[in-house]
């Protein structure tokens, strides 16, 4: 270790002068803390705040695509939830748009089929009675050629709507009203409890695509 820069030492009896630039500084005094302290708490309790209001951000992305799986049973959703479900979807997700008040239950099938059901508040996802809106989206080939020849039966009433659009309903059963277009690889399906609401709300045009 011969390259070792070391500092020469003085000759024994040599007084020391101790520079002003290598003193110790002064220790703080109470007063000093006094004035510290404060901000040093406010400095903590920010950094606490911003760490939990990432890591609030963090879970609320990572729950954010939690869909219901195919075939899984229905389950509570969000509006934003069915969105991202409609983007990444090949069919469209049709609904009877946003209803105050009202929770949005889906569920989804490996046949294809899309069922968003509208539950008023404190009823659970899966409640088994049909006393609540479902709008139905099936996915299928040839869903308007089926759609036409359904039109033909005796007990059928159609209606002719924009886009070439048909609407199908049965006098026997009332409750459900279907439509479709032409070219389309899916067919829609609204039921109520109240045969007049189903009609009225396809007929109005309230029955669209996800956006």
């Amino acid at each position: 270790m011969t390259h070792v820069w070391q500092e020469p030492q003085p000759k024994a009896g040599t007084p020391v002068t101790v520079s002003e630039n290598v003193m110790e500084r002064p220790l703080r005094t109470s007063r000093d803390w006094a004035r510290v302290a404060p901000w040093a708490v406010l400095g903590l309790a920010l950094a606490g705040a911003a760490a939990a209001v990432i890591a609030l951000l963090v879970s609320s992305h990572g729950t954010q695509n939690a869909l219901p799986a195919i075939n899984g049973g229905p389950a509570l959703v969000s509006q934003i939830e069915l969105e991202q479900l409609a983007a990444a979807s090949d069919t469209p997700v049709y609904w009877a748009g946003p209803k105050p008040g009202y929770s949005y239950e889906l569920t989804r099938t490996s046949s294809g089929r899309v069922y968003v059901r509208y539950l008023p508040a404190g009823v659970k996802a899966g409640d088994a009675r049909a006393s609540f809106l479902v709008v139905g989206t099936y996915a299928q080939p040839g869903s308007f050629a089926n759609l036409q020849h359904a039109a033909k039966a005796p007990d059928a009433l159609s209606v002719r709507i924009e886009n070439d659009g048909l609407v199908v309903f049965s006098s026997s059963k009332p409750t459900s009203v279907y439509l479709g277009y032409p070219g389309a690889g899916y067919q829609v399906e609204v039921y109520s409890p109240s045969a007049d609401s189903a009609r009225s709300l396809v007929l109005a045009d309230k029955i669209r695509p996800v956006r």
